[in-house]
């Protein structure tokens, strides 16, 4: 069977598996962690993916009655059912009375196998970097928290405070390899360096084989086990916490996976009023305000605008457009970001007040790849200087 995968990733993987075989694909995450790969072909077909993404996953046969009842509805030419995790009894049943199709790793493995996909697989599988390191470190059962390597401060930075602060010079590193004093060969952990008491904690990794890239996990798996070095490079809850909640009832939905050229980190929330440098605004009655801030990254070789007017939030089938603020702007600049930039930008949305869930969409041109990031704090903000 195909390896495991990221949750994420493995939703993403899939969208591209679609879009290999000629679907036009959008994503939409749902309120239950769950996820819809929507696909529509030039033929006039349409289908989705309902995706569990997690290993501990189990579709069980109430979920695929609802499946088909909303595929109906929809009009859906192709249903299928994902999951990393497994299928009940009940599940296989429907799917089978229902033309319903059942996607689990190994069926995926047949699926890549037979249609020359290996070299799409490959591009979420292969692991080098920090990651490998990660995924080792994991193998022999250190508790590296997912997605952890996304979040590191500096390499060389990382190093520098470690020396400071543990004593890693030159003249007390504890060298072994030409005899020095500082080897600590009785076994006293009083006479060996702090970097050698934090590696043999990780089931034996030597500090003599750890490289200067791998000693920003050690600091941090340290910091998990409890060693005091963490500090240092100012490793400490936010970094390892996971924030608060990113709205409620909020979804987006992304127009590309991993071969996005445009990445959105998001955050949202609602709000019965506004305060943009000191001007206040209310929503319609009826109504509230959904305050959107994205972190846009074009990973393009080519300047990009991103346009307010292409973003747009659905509530029960119905899609609400931007709110216009009078005099203020979330988007500086035109949307316009030049290769390799990150930038933050915000939206506001007047959705019905009683509305329990909203999508994000963006019907752009561009592809674009949502991210739900709680460290982002939705706020509406304008420098001063314009």
């Amino acid at each position: 069977m195909i390896p495991e995968l990221e949750p994420d990733e493995f939703v993403s993987f899939l969208g591209d598996l679609w879009r290999e075989r000629g679907w036009n694909v959008s994503m939409k995450e749902r309120a239950d962690e769950t996820h819809f790969v929507i696909g529509k072909r030039g033929d006039g077909k349409r289908g989705v993916i309902y995706v569990f993404p997690t290993t501990t996953a189990t579709v069980t046969e109430r979920h695929l009655k609802q499946f088909v009842t909303f595929c109906r509805k929809r009009g859906i030419d192709v249903a299928v059912v994902a999951t990393q995790g497994a299928f009940a009894e009940g599940a296989q049943r429907i799917a089978g009375q229902r033309g319903v199709h059942l996607l689990d790793r190994e069926t995926l493995e047949t699926t890549v196998s037979e249609g020359g996909f290996d070299d799409l697989l490959a591009q979420y599988t292969e692991t080098t970097g920090l990651a490998a390191v990660f995924e080792r470190l994991r193998d022999v059962g250190v508790p590296v928290p997912e997605g952890l390597e996304d979040r590191l401060p500096d390499v060389g930075a990382a190093v520098a405070g470690l020396r400071a602060k543990v004593g890693l010079t030159a003249e007390g590193s504890g060298d072994e390899s030409d005899g020095g004093d500082g080897g600590g060969t009785d076994g006293d952990p009083g006479d060996r360096s702090r970097l050698d008491q934090v590696t043999d904690r990780l089931g034996g990794i030597a500090s003599g084989s750890v490289p200067a890239g791998v000693v920003p996990v050690v600091l941090v798996v340290a910091f998990l086990i409890g060693a005091t070095i963490g500090p240092a490079v100012g490793l400490g809850g936010g970094l390892l916490g996971s924030g608060g909640d990113a709205g409620p009832g909020v979804s987006a939905m992304s127009t590309a996976g991993a071969n996005a050229t445009v990445d959105a980190r998001w955050n949202a929330e609602t709000r019965d009023g506004l305060s943009v440098n000191g001007t206040s605004f209310e929503p319609p009655d009826g109504q509230t305000f959904l305050l959107v801030r994205l972190n846009v990254t074009n990973g393009g070789d080519s300047p990009i605008q991103l346009q307010q007017s292409a973003f747009a939030v659905e509530v029960a089938g119905q899609r609400y457009g931007r709110q216009p603020l009078d005099g203020v702007t979330g988007f500086p600049s035109a949307g316009l970001f030049e290769p390799d930039e990150s930038r933050e930008v915000w939206l506001v949305f007047s959705v019905p007040a009683d509305a329990e869930s909203a999508t994000l969409v963006y019907d752009g041109e561009l592809m674009l790849r949502f991210e739900r990031d709680s460290a982002i704090t939705p706020e509406a903000t304008v420098p001063d200087d314009g």
